[in-house]
């Protein structure tokens, strides 16, 4: 990982690439829920299989 790579990491958000979570409010209350729980998942399954690859990066060095 480069150096410009860490930097963008512990200083913004754009290296994170789950598009930003827009509400539908033409939706009933439980559909907009699930829609926020499956880009919840999303998310957090992304940032996983980043900190893996960090990971997997500094055991190789």
């Amino acid at each position: 990982m480069t150096e410009e790579e860490k930097q963008e990491i512990l200083q913004g958000y754009k290296w994170i690439k789950v598009k930003r979570y827009e509400m539908d409010e033409s939706l009933s209350w439980e559909e907009r829920y699930k829609q926020l729980e499956a880009h919840h998942e999303k998310e957090t399954t992304f940032l996983i299989e980043k900190i893996r690859e960090i990971v997997r990066e500094n055991n190789h060095q």
